[in-house]
This record gives C-alpha cells, sequence and structure tokens, in this order.
C-alpha cells in the first residue's frame, strides 16, 4: 500500500507568502506586515486594517490571479512518499525544482519479500513466454518472482549489487522524499492530477494535493495551469467536503501528532493513505 505524509513545511506558510506579497506594494517590510508590529502601533500606517486571515487570503489570491507567482516560493512542503514504484518516481524527479532524496537500490539489500506495485488493470492475466523452446504461462506475480530469483541468484555468485540489480522491475517498491516550493507543486500537481496522467503518479499527487489544501486551503484552492478541467474540478471539490471534518482536528492537534486524510471518497485507481505532521 503507498503512504503519503506531509512530515515538514514551513509554518504559517499562507501567511508568509501573503506577507512576501504585500510588501511589493507597501511602504513597510514583510516582517511588520506579517506580525502586525510595525514601529507606529499595533495597526500598520497606511494600511486599512489588520494583516488578518482574510487580508492573506486575499493577497494569496490576487497574487495567482496576477501571475506573480514568485511570492509562492517563500516556503516549502516535503513529503515522505512510501511504497511507491520506480516507475512513478522517474517521472516525478523530471520536475526539477524540486529536491529528492530516494532509496538506494545498491545499499537496502533485496529480500524473498521485497515490495513491488501492480497495475490494478493487470489482475489475474497471463501472458505466455517463450524460453528456449518452452512455452509458459506467467502471472504479473510469477514475472516478478523471476526477477527476484535472479537478481538474489547473481548475488550468490558475488556478482555486485549495483550490477545484479539491473534485473529488477520498474514495478519494484521504493520511498522517496519530495521537497519543492507551492509554487511548483502547483505545477506538479497541474500536470499530475490530469486525466491523462500515469494512475499511480495520479493518485500519489492527489493525495499530496489533500495534504497541501489542509495545510494551505488558498494557495491549493485552485490549480491555475488546469483551467477549467472538470476531471480536476470535481475531485478539487470532494477533496474540500473530506478536509472539512478534519481540518479542526488538524488545528487542535498536538504538536508531533500525526493526522491522517482519509481518501476513501476520492475516486483513486488504487489505495493511498494520507498523513500530515502537525509541527507547531
Amino acid at each position: 500500500m503507498a503512504r503519503v505524509i506531509l512530515f515538514s513545511y514551513t509554518p504559517d506558510l499562507e501567511r508568509v507568502c501573503a506577507a512576501a506579497m504585500r510588501s511589493c506594494y507597501s511602504p513597510h517590510p514583510a516582517y511588520a506586515i506579517y506580525t502586525n508590529t510595525p514601529d507606529a502601533g499595533s495597526i500598520l500606517e497606511g494600511e486599512k486594517t489588520f494583516f488578518d486571515d482574510e487580508r492573506v487570503r486575499y493577497f494569496i489570491r490576487k497574487a495567482k490571479e496576477m501571475g506573480h507567482m514568485d511570492v509562492l516560493e517563500h516556503g516549502s512542503l516535503t513529503y515522505d512518499l512510501q511504497g511507491v514504484s520506480r516507475t512513478l518516481t522517474h517521472q516525478l524527479v523530471r520536475h526539477r525544482l524540486a529536491s529528492f532524496s530516494q532509496q538506494s537500490q545498491r545499499y537496502v539489500k533485496i529480500t524473498r519479500s521485497f515490495g513491488y506495485i501492480k497495475p490494478p488493470k493487470i489482475g489475474d492475466a497471463k501472458v505466455e513466454v517463450n524460453i528456449h523452446n518452452i512455452k509458459l504461462n506467467l502471472s504479473f506475480e510469477d514475472i516478478v518472482d523471476i526477477t527476484r530469483q535472479a537478481e538474489e541468484g547473481y548475488l550468490a555468485l558475488k556478482h555486485s549489487a549495483e550490477d545484479a540489480r539491473f534485473i529488477r522491475i520498474g514495478g519494484a517498491s521504493t520511498n522517496i522524499v519530495i521537497t519543492a516550493n507551492p509554487r511548483e507543486y502547483l505545477h506538479i500537481f497541474s500536470l499530475r492530477c490530469s486525466k491523462d496522467a500515469q494512475w499511480e503518479i495520479q493518485d500519489a499527487c492527489y493525495a499530496m494535493l489533500a495534504l497541501a489544501k489542509l495545510l494551505a486551503p488558498t494557495i491549493f484552492e485552485t490549480l491555475p495551469e488546469s483551467g477549467q478541467d472538470t476531471y480536476i474540478r470535481e475531485r478539487l471539490e470532494k477533496i474540500d467536503k473530506i478536509l472539512e471534518p478534519i481540518r479542526t482536528k488538524f488545528n487542535e492537534a498536538k504538536r508531533g501528532e500525526l493526522i491522517e486524510v482519509p481518501l476513501n471518497e476520492l475516486p483513486l485507481h488504487h489505495q493511498v493513505e494520507a498523513y500530515i505532521r502537525k509541527i507547531w
């Protein structure tokens, strides 16, 4: 089962970005706006109101509307993606503005129970293969087990792990950490949450998006590059409904508590668990 955990992020993420946005058009520096503590009193001189949550939402939306997306780079979110395939990570690392740390196939030894991800649509189908004129009907699981045995066999012959791993399938399970700023995540989600995105990375990105929306609902209110995509819009609406009862629980959680965001109401292709850690 795949698992996505948002375990580190900029505290007060939206307020940080909104203060940066406002400071571009204000005589007051971003810190004074962020804290509502300028030199002359608790209300910013020349400002109509406190820099409250409503103002934060206004400036975030204004930034997205104006295409002033660089202000969304003043923060980061770090996810741990567990039990995903190498096929997924090969797609994910194409997003070069993000940072990645991935489980090594060279140093993490294979065992008889090493994981793999099976495409749901393959089901119990078998394929015929011909090996030295011997025909075999093999299931997906059979083929995975053959590659496992071959890898272990090369290791038993004292071949290096870095060579033996070449036999491993693209569906081999792995773990990867990704860190990026909100602007880059908006770009990633716009591409990877679309209907024609590959099913596994699509599911993982919807889990990541749900967690991001819990943390920064205005930044991730819409995916600008997806336009009026009905497929994405319907799922964003479902995520909002899922988050309604979770938001209070998250706000009341103690520091260090891990909160699950259930995705069973979201039409995913396979099961993905999603969690966020309360860090402040």
